[in-house]
């Protein structure tokens, strides 16, 4: 494996390489993360009382540039936890100990601009082409100041071709339900996204789980020759790789019950344990074998005893091990790592790092949003179909309402169901694209890539265009086939009164899933607190009658207001033959009357919905801003 010059690390990414120092630094030369008795608790309960259980016991480590560190262990070792406690992702518990960025302290938002953290769960937009994707991260995570927009698209070509996806480059990442990329494939473009911006760290969370062996060693492959080619500090974690697999990596971490059992490197550490007596049959794969002797046997009280003393005998023995390197090499290391960092006494990512303006986030937020939501035929086509079916059942179930008694209950019922329909129509199809595209915000804020707001209007401005679209064929096939009022003062007025109650449902749906985790909860929890506006929207029970303990709900009920407005906005003017044996209302006004909607004017009431659909929006936004606020632990 060869590494490349200097001239063709500039020439492969479009420029200057971000640190023009770390060219010249050999393998193995730099410690750029290191960690020094780390312990990680996390409080449980025990028969009712509280207790601190510890996941990791004083762990100690160093990576360097140009290396690639596996982090092995069976399912509940501590792999995770010490991957996130190295990259900054700890939420919860207490975390003592130190780690050092190339030296010095780490700053919390920096620190997650110059590292790369591939997360086990490849969350992607489907819809979007491996260069679309790797072309937007682009565009979001690189400094307008220092690459230009050429520059950014020799990165993503540069990229793609290190990662060997020129084959895939124009197709879709796909899901469960769009045909797209293989999974191997999928990771890599996802291992991409976090490359571009030339970090310095790079952390992988389990990137071979769900591959076959093929792309599960290509990956690792690809993952080793990058780190030496960019001088990359590289640690994953991993199940139980294959033999060829772990020989790859240049260091691995044995992790057992969260304590050290081998730390050094892969070369080395089969005649570590034959030493000890524990020697890794010759046709046995080390990694499956290192995995077996580190983990606990449930299998019955005596086996779970033994293996327990098992697994101290070897953290203890590694623990006494690696004291006695670390004393023995101290002396020879002290002159060159001192000399390696003084050129960085100060915090090398102490200064805030410059971002790119908030317009340019927005407008590339926006115009994939848009690309994304083109492009799902799917929604598309069902809100058309589902607004152009509605529109003819409702419209010509209310079919050319007179001007009788008769048709007073029609004309109540074909506006009210005008106002349903701008809420359970819109709320829970989008609500659904929205938990997909949040959970996909969350994993790209991990890294600092965009603001917040950005990504929340951007949401706001995609989402409201397509629902009054879609819903305005249904405002015109029911007004005019069910004829209403036909004049066009009121038709405008009430089509603004529509879209007014449109985006109280877009502002409520981003609400719902900004302050509910669970997407299973939200669809609860949504339908409920709609059923109960509708309830309360003036049709079923007169607002005077209702019991003063409920009273209240009408003033936070925009669908009160909307059919109030759409009423008076029908039916002034409106006068009504009656026959002699039926109760009758002469005019509008009686009608307004008996129903009490007249409490506020058509306009006070708009004014009302579009209060409300603030209140919706500025909650949302600020139920997101704290779920996408950092909650990590930091040392």
């Amino acid at each position: 494996m060869s590494a490349i010059s200097d001239e063709e690390v500039m020439t492969q990414y479009g420029g200057q390489p971000s640190d023009p120092s770390r060219a010249s630094i050999p393998p193995s030369a730099e410690v750029v993360l290191g960690w020094n008795n780390l312990v990680y608790k996390v409080k449980t309960k025990v028969d009712k009382k509280d207790h601190w259980r510890t996941i990791l016991h004083g762990i100690t480590g160093e990576a360097r540039a140009g290396e690639a560190i596996a982090i092995i262990g069976s399912s509940g070792a501590g792999k995770t936890t010490l991957l996130n406690a190295l990259s900054g992702r700890i939420i919860g518990g207490k975390l003592s100990g130190e780690i050092l960025y190339r030296g010095a302290p780490r700053h919390p938002g920096n620190f997650k601009r110059v590292t790369a953290y591939v997360q086990q769960d490849d969350l992607m937009h489907p819809l979007l082409t491996v260069q679309e994707t790797l072309t937007y991260a682009s565009k979001l995570r690189l400094l307008n100041s220092q690459y230009s927009a050429s520059q950014k698209s020799d990165r993503v070509n540069a990229v793609i071709q290190q990662l060997r996806l020129e084959g895939a480059r124009n197709t879709r990442i796909g899901d469960a339900t769009t045909r797209g990329v293989s999974g191997g494939e999928r990771k890599r473009v996802s291992i991409g996204t976090e490359l571009l911006t030339d970090p310095r760290l790079l952390f992988l969370d389990e990137p071979t789980s769900g591959l076959d062996s093929n792309s599960s060693e290509l990956v690792v492959e690809l993952v080793k020759k990058i780190s030496v080619e960019q001088g990359l500090a590289t640690l994953m974690t991993i199940h139980q790789p294959s033999a060829r697999i772990f020989n790859i990596f240049d260091k691995v971490i044995l992790l057992s019950q969260g304590r050290v059992v081998y730390f050094g490197p892969t070369a080395t550490a089969i005649q570590y344990f034959a030493d000890m007596g524990y020697q890794c049959p010759v046709h046995e794969n080390p990694a499956d074998y290192f995995v077996d002797i580190m983990t606990l046997d449930y299998r019955s009280e005596e086996s779970l005893a033994k293996s327990k003393e098992q697994v101290k005998l070897l953290a203890d023995k590694f623990e006494e091990y690696s004291g006695n390197r670390h004393r023995n090499s101290a002396s020879s290391e002290k002159g060159s790592i001192s000399q390696e960092n003084s050129a960085e006494k100060i915090h090398p990512t102490e200064k805030k790092l410059p971002r790119n303006n908030w317009f340019y986030e927005y407008s590339t937020l926006a115009e994939r949003d848009w690309l994304n939501a083109l492009r799902n035929m799917p929604f598309l086509s069902g809100q058309i179909m589902q607004a152009l079916f509605m529109a003819l059942l409702i419209g010509f179930m209310f079919f050319y309402l007179k001007h009788d008694a008769k048709s007073v209950q029609n004309r109540l019922g074909a506006l009210f169901i005008i106002a349903v329909n701008a809420t359970f129509p819109i709320v829970m199809p989008m609500l659904t694209l929205y938990y997909k595209e949040r959970d996909i915000m969350l994993r790209e804020r991990s890294s600092a890539t965009y603001r917040v707001t950005s990504f929340f209007i951007s949401k706001l401005t995609t989402y409201l265009p397509i629902a009054c679209i879609a819903n305005t064929v249904f405002f015109i096939g029911v007004y005019f086939i069910s004829r209403l009022s036909i004049d066009a003062g009121k038709f405008f007025i009430g089509l603004a009164t529509f879209y007014c109650m449109t985006a109280v449902s877009i502002g409520y749906l981003l609400m719902i899933g900004s302050a509910i985790a669970s997407m299973e909860v939200g669809f609860v929890i949504a339908p409920a607190l709609l059923t109960i506006q509708l309830l309360f929207g003036g049709l079923f029970a007169n607002p005077h009658t209702i019991t003063p303990v409920l009273r209240w709900i009408r003033w936070v009920n925009p669908v009160q207001y909307t059919f109030a407005a759409f009423a008076q906005n029908e039916f002034s003017g409106l006068t009504f033959s009656c026959d002699n044996n039926m109760q009758c209302y002469q005019n509008g006004a009686d009608v307004i009357d008996a129903y009490a909607l007249g409490r506020f004017t058509i306009w006070q009431n708009i004014l009302l919905i579009l209060m409300l659909a603030v209140v919706d929006i500025v909650a949302g936004y600020a139920f997101l801003r704290w779920k996408a606020k950092p909650k990590h632990i930091w040392l």
